[in-house]
């Protein structure tokens, strides 16, 4: 009897298996299917719509008031405030510009985690510093380096920064700010 089932039971669980017919879930909801972009997957599953997509460089693009806290170290240098641009290119979903800041465009890299960071056109892991010439005085040759961010649950219309500013004569100027959208 014992033997039987034993028998049975190989038999049964060898038979073949049969897909279950498939179930139309109606999902119509659009989603981005596009991974450059930062709302890649939002909402699947549904139905792919990159007409939806939103892509790094558009968190930051617009005018802002720029409001900079200078430090070196600890000490306070000074503040000031002042009419700040930032424009994407019609070529790259991460490339940036930031106008205003110094008279030279700054070149920056935009990220789906809601930061941008100064690119780095001189220096490496090997130097002490690297980072983008930052010549807002004549003749000077300092070193700019650092982020832009945003926070994913704040106002869209607030920025942070933190930058960096290796001068060549006198150290290390760390500006903080906070850059308020214009338009």
């Amino acid at each position: 009897m014992f033997l039987l089932l034993v028998g049975s039971a190989v038999f049964f669980s060898c038979a073949k298996w049969h897909d279950p017919a498939p179930k139309n879930l109606n999902l119509t909801n659009p989603y981005c299917n596009d991974p450059a972009a930062v709302n890649y997957n939002w909402g699947f599953p549904g139905k792919p719509d990159n007409s939806i997509c939103f892509y790094p460089y558009s968190l930051f693009t617009g005018t802002y008031m720029y409001y900079d806290s200078m430090y070196r170290d600890t000490l306070f240098l000074g503040a000031d405030s002042f009419l700040i641009n930032i424009a994407g290119t019609d070529t790259s979903h991460t490339r940036i510009f930031l106008y205003g800041f110094c008279p030279q465009p700054i070149s920056l890299t935009a990220q789906p985690g809601y930061q941008a960071t100064v690119d780095t056109v001189v220096g490496d892991t090997a130097t002490a510093t690297s980072g983008q010439i930052y010549s807002c005085v004549s003749g000077v040759k300092d070193t700019l380096n650092g982020i832009i961010s945003r926070d994913r649950l704040d106002s869209p219309t607030v920025l942070h920064f933190s930058f960096s500013v290796t001068m060549d004569t006198s150290g290390i100027v760390t500006h903080t700010g906070t850059a308020q959208k214009r338009n």
